[in-house]
């Protein structure tokens, strides 16, 4: 859990979540975050190239949701 750590905005977040397709967008980070923490766990049990792709294609739609919460 140290390893994790969360960056709050408080008034991007605040008018976010008066937003109902912004409070989509927040769901849907938190479950991409979710499934980030759940890989991590996994990691021993799958080969690291397998690990890397599931990874990365996760970091890559955070990355989205998040530049579209920015906008």
């Amino acid at each position: 859990m140290a390893g994790r750590f969360a960056l709050v905005r408080f008034g991007a977040t605040e008018a976010a979540l008066r937003d109902p397709a912004k409070r989509d967008l927040l769901a849907k980070r938190e479950e991409l975050e979710a499934q980030i923490d759940k890989l991590k766990y996994e990691k021993a049990a799958l080969p690291t190239g397998e690990y890397k792709k599931q990874l990365a294609a996760l970091l890559l739609n955070l990355a989205k949701v998040q530049a579209e919460l920015d906008k």
